[in-house]
């Protein structure tokens, strides 16, 4: 994410009326109140997604109120996602009052007065994600029963979501705009059946199908170092048909065992080009990453790289080019 703004750049005095400021424009006009006000310490990050945004915020004790005439004035008709990365953060809105703990999340919406408090003395951190409401498919009333709704992110479906979103912040510092925006629709799929499984709303076919695709590109990068990973394996903990699993990766113009072998690969070249990565031995990195066989990783890297795993290492000391042909970003 782009840094939008970090107070420790202003003096004391000015500090506080500059991070309203920079609030006011990226998300929407709203009225603060701070206790540490005096010497007020805060950090803005943000990325366009297309059409949605996502913004980062590191503040202290806080309360951002949304009021009547705010709205009168202003009013986009955006729905946030707001998420806890450390707390506790209270959301009021429409007489409803939620406390998220970590990594919890809550929706609320620009077009309604809420608050906001960031609590305690130590510094706070939260994610907002603003989404055009006309991108998630439910019906108006729908949407009303999830704001200020806790939404678990630390287990569930929930902590897909929350993952998805922490690894957002390494990613699209380097990702092109086409890229982007095919991270704004996998975070869209992902809110809409995140609402869709704490709604009971139906969802649709081609959301869920994007939303399983990430399920299981989540799944198997948590376990590429267990020898037992399989397309079998990995259909029986998603719940569904071997043929289903393979279908789903033969619509994004590949294999399951193509895109495990890809994704072991990128992380035994990390390995290898990483400090200290030249005094550990080629086969421990390439066992580490689910290659048993030190032959297969060898004859697997020269057909990826077009060098043995030494000689690259040996080559690119402490980092080389991008994989050839392979996509060493988010997948979506």
């Amino acid at each position: 994410m782009q840094l939008i703004m970090s107070t420790d750049t202003l003096p004391p005095e000015e500090r506080f009326d500059g991070w309203l400021d920079q609030m006011s424009q990226l998300v929407v006009p709203v009225r603060f109140t701070s206790g540490n006000r005096a010497d007020f310490r805060g950090r803005i990050e943000a990325a366009d997604l297309g059409a949605v945004q996502i913004s980062s915020h590191v503040l202290p004790e806080t309360d951002a109120y949304r009021t009547s005439r705010l709205i009168r004035r202003s009013d986009p008709e955006i729905l946030y996602l707001l998420v806890a990365q450390s707390g506790p953060i209270a959301l009021t809105q429409d007489r409803k009052r939620v406390t998220l703990g970590h990594l919890d999340m809550a929706l609320f919406h620009t077009s309604r007065p809420y608050h906001v408090r960031t609590h305690g003395k130590h510094v706070n951190r939260a994610l907002l994600i603003a989404i055009p409401g006309g991108l998630l498919p439910f019906a108006a009333g729908a949407l009303e029963q999830s704001v200020a709704k806790v939404l678990p992110g630390a287990h569930g479906f929930g902590a897909l979501v929350s993952r998805f979103l922490g690894g957002l912040a390494t990613v699209t510092g380097s990702a092109s705009p086409a890229d982007l925006v095919r991270l704004g629709i996998s975070l869209t799929d992902l809110v809409t059946m995140l609402l869709g499984h704490h709604l009971d709303a139906a969802v649709p076919p081609e959301t869920e199908q994007r939303a399983l695709l990430l399920r299981v590109h989540a799944h198997i990068q948590r376990n590429l170092g267990d020898h037992r990973l399989s397309p079998a394996t990995i259909a029986d903990a998603h719940s569904v048909s071997l043929r289903t699993l393979q279908r789903l990766f033969a619509s994004q113009n590949t294999t399951v065992a193509a895109w495990i072998r890809a994704r072991r690969l990128e992380s035994c070249r990390r390995d290898l080009v990483r400090p200290g990565g030249e005094r550990e031995p080629i086969h421990v990195t390439g066992a580490r990453w689910g290659f048993s066989d030190p032959a297969v990783f060898t004859r697997a890297f020269r057909a990826a790289y077009g060098t043995s795993p030494r000689d690259y290492r040996n080559r690119y000391p402490g980092g080389g080019p991008l994989p050839r042909g392979m996509d060493t970003g988010t997948n979506v």
